[in-house]
């Protein structure tokens, strides 16, 4: 018999039934095995075997004891040696269909199953007790059968076992749904402990089902958080609630950790079960891992708020004007911009019909009302396509004058499905750009005819001129008719294409190049440049050539003046620096010799003559220098600022600290330079900037600006600064605006800075009020390829 057949036939609860029965095999009255995933059977061995042995060594056929058996509901016969019927009970009679005359009978004729034929054969043979279990097909019902040996023959005692059966088989097909089940099923007994787990639940924990059976709810092993990830409260949890309520519980939504820390989200369903004294036994959960769900929902959640962001945050303040349409073509929402494209106000629009809206206050501000107001609307009759057109909107009123670029699509899908949406881009930047290119065509066509002494031409991707013009040609006798149409390869030689042809490639390539070429006697400075449509794709290439041969001249002559200017310079003082040796030696030997006779006004004047050579020797070394900038300068190179800077700031460190100047600075460019004379630059302003300084400590301020192709260095001081009519003078050379007594220099810095940046291909200037400090700035080529 199983657990709860027993537990029904005492009237006592499944668990105490169990405690009981568990007593008896302990004490070898029982046996029993477990079936199925928790079930268990119990049998008593042998005591009926035993009875009925001691009646097979009777009379079997004594009437008294033949009515005690015919009371035994279940089966009971007799046979002999040769398996005859010796005697029936009546249960064995009808469950055979025999009647009286069946003693004698051969059993064998009753259509025995081949195990239970066997069976008495081998009881006979071994003489000893055979108990098995028998389906019989005919009555479609099993039996327990045992069967025992005696001197006279067998006794058979057969029970009904059917029901019993079906209902393991069921309880098999429970188990194997259990088992195999998507769902994790698990069992917790009343006192909390964890009964059974099939394979899913073991999955889902990640945990063996021997784990989870030893896993009690409040193990710290079982934490639950709620669905903020906070530990879940004990009373909270489903076992408590179902314990406490005696009530189902369902869609119980709760995280769990696996054994590698991994958060593993479930939904449970608990019921209790009830024993019957209507008491719970224990509680059965249905277990639903829904990681993925709740995953999909947090990508749900952030991508609604990501979308409510951009609708809010980047829509709403975008400077694309948007239009929202239902399926009726009724604005359900507006942004920002569209406010200010047609002067609405989102409260007064939401929920209009646009077509009436358009007619009442959106066609009339466009310079073609009836256009705008036919292409818009046709969209709402075909809602099928995408329109994209331009229009212009007048300046009137509180209207700003501007182009707008209309494109609006269906919405396919979603809460709006079936409405429109419709976008205005603001494009009046790019309609001024054309036109400021049909300008720049058109003077560009007056250039290329007109170009002062040069020339400009178009080509294309073989290199042939499309287009020619200017004075240089005019001037060489050459035809434009004998250029356009023509290649470089057609009108040059072969030296002059090797050099030029790179250049060209270049162009069309969208690099832009100078270089000078001799063509016919003449020095031409040339440019390659792209032209680009658009979208900037590169569709032609342009050279523009200047003669410079008169300046190649000039230039030549100038540097040869340079170079004689330097050599007088260096002689001049070379020769001027001997007599003021001179003079400074024997003012030496006079103090020297005759100091103690002089009186205060001597010492005086000789300190005047000495000062004045030293001056005066540090004005001849300045003018030599000042000589040398173009022909003793280094070649260019890219040069760090940051590095030319910290050089400067370590040899003025002590003037820094005795004059207790704050320098603050940017983080200055790579520039293309000479670095030992940008770093007189530098040392010049930095040193002028302390120098000048008011009452209050200097503050030197060195910033960097990007402008195109070359860098804005300025360094701004708080010092007494300067008129502006005296702004110019003092880049001039040995200009001062101070006595000597009032500031000590030779006043060739400035003009040695301005030309150095010169030299450099920059202008150096000055923004300055008196009393409010001066702001000095040059420019410096930036390093080509880099940003900074």
């Amino acid at each position: 018999m199983t657990t709860t057949e027993v537990a029904e036939q005492l009237d006592l609860g499944r668990r105490s039934t169990y405690e009981r029965l568990e007593r008896l095999v302990d004490h070898d009255r029982l046996e029993t095995k477990k079936v199925g995933g928790n079930g268990r059977v119990w049998w008593q061995p042998s005591t009926n075997g035993q009875a009925f042995t001691k009646v097979r060594e009777r009379d079997a056929v004594d009437s008294d004891l033949g009515k005690v058996f015919d009371r035994i509901s279940d089966s009971f016969y007799a046979l002999d040696e040769e398996l005859r019927f010796r005697y029936l009970n009546d249960t064995a009679a009808d469950l055979f269909g025999l009647d009286e005359d069946a003693i004698g009978s051969d059993i064998r004729n009753e259509n025995l199953t081949e195990t239970y034929e066997n069976a008495l054969y081998e009881a006979l043979e071994t003489q000893k007790a055979v108990v098995f279990e028998d389906y019989y097909p005919p009555w479609d019902k099993w039996f327990l059968n045992a069967i025992y040996p005696s001197e006279s023959g067998l006794s058979v005692y057969s029970r009904g076992i059917t029901e019993q059966k079906r209902r393991e088989q069921e309880l098999t097909r429970y188990e194997t749904i259990v088992e195999t089940s998507p769902i994790g099923i698990t069992i917790v007994d009343s006192d909390g402990e964890m009964q059974f787990a099939n394979d899913r639940a073991e999955e889902i924990y990640g945990r063996s089902k021997d784990q989870i059976n030893d896993l009690s709810f409040d193990d710290p092993e079982w934490t639950e958080v709620d669905v903020d990830g906070e530990p879940l409260p004990d009373e909270e949890k489903p076992f408590p609630q179902i314990m406490e309520s005696g009530e189902p519980v369902f869609d119980h939504v709760s995280g769990i950790y696996s054994p590698d820390g991994e958060r593993v989200w479930i939904s449970i369903n608990g019921a209790p079960v009830y024993d019957d004294h209507g008491e719970i036994e224990s509680a059965v959960f249905a277990i639903e891992n829904i990681t993925e769900r709740k995953e999909r929902e947090q990508a749900l959640r952030e991508s609604e708020a990501r979308y409510r962001s951009l609708t809010n945050d980047v829509l709403d303040t975008s400077d694309v004007g948007t239009f929202i349409l239902n399926s009726d073509f009724e604005v359900v929402w507006i942004n920002e911009a569209i406010e200010e494209f047609f002067g609405l106000d989102r409260e007064a629009i939401v929920g209009r019909d646009k077509r009436a809206l358009i007619e009442a206050e959106i066609a009339g501000i466009f310079e073609e009302p009836e256009r705008f107001a036919n292409r818009v609307t046709a969209t709402y009759d075909d809602n099928t396509y995408t329109e994209e057109f331009e229009s212009h909107v007048l300046g009137e009123g509180s209207l700003e004058e501007r182009w707008v670029n209309h494109w609006s699509q269906p919405i396919e899908s979603g809460f709006y499905a079936g409405g429109r949406i419709e976008h205005y881009t603001d494009i009046t930047e790019r309609k001024e750009r054309e036109r400021a290119l049909e300008e720049s065509e058109r003077r560009y066509r007056t250039l290329v005819k007109n170009f002062p002494n040069g020339a400009v031409g178009l080509f294309d991707d073989d290199l042939q001129y499309t287009a020619v013009g200017g004075e240089l040609l005019d001037a060489t006798g050459v035809s434009p008719e004998d250029r356009i149409g023509n290649s470089v390869y057609d009108i040059y030689s072969d030296d002059i294409v090797d050099e030029v042809e790179p250049h060209f490639e270049a162009a069309l390539e969208g690099e832009a190049n100078s270089f000078e070429v001799e063509y016919n006697d003449q020095n031409l400075f040339a440019y390659t440049l792209p032209l680009r449509n658009d979208d900037g794709a590169v569709f032609a290439g342009m050279l523009v050539v200047q003669d410079v041969t008169e300046r190649r001249e000039y230039q030549r002559k100038l540097e040869e003046s340079n170079e004689r200017l330097e050599q007088f310079a260096s002689a001049a003082s070379h020769d001027l620096q001997e007599p003021l040796r001179m003079v400074t030696s024997y003012l030496q030997l006079i103090e020297d010799r005759y100091g103690d006779e002089l009186d205060e006004d001597g010492e005086e004047f000789i300190e005047f003559a000495v000062d004045g050579a030293e001056r005066m020797r540090q004005m001849i070394d300045g003018l030599l220098e000042y000589s040398r900038i173009e022909t003793r300068g280094d070649p260019f190179e890219p040069v760090d600022l940051d590095d030319v800077l910290d050089d400067v700031r370590e040899d003025l460190q002590m003037r820094i600290d005795e004059s207790n100047a704050e320098i603050t600075t940017d983080d200055l460019p790579c520039v293309d330079g000479d670095a030992s004379q940008l770093r007189q630059v530098f040392q010049n302003l930095l040193s002028n900037a302390i120098e000048y300084s008011s009452d209050e400590p200097p503050q030197v301020d060195i910033s960097a600006t990007r402008d195109d192709e070359r860098w804005i260095i300025s360094v701004q001081d708080n010092g007494i600064g300067i008129d502006f009519d005296e702004q110019k003078r003092i880049f001039e050379v040995f200009q001062r605006l101070h006595t000597y007594e009032e500031h000590s220099g030779t006043g060739i810095g400035l003009a040695l800075s301005r030309r150095i940046i010169e030299r450099h291909g920059g202008e150096i200037w000055i923004d300055s009020e008196p009393g409010e400090g001066s702001t000095f700035s040059f420019t410096l080529p930036a390093v080509q390829n880099q940003d900074g």
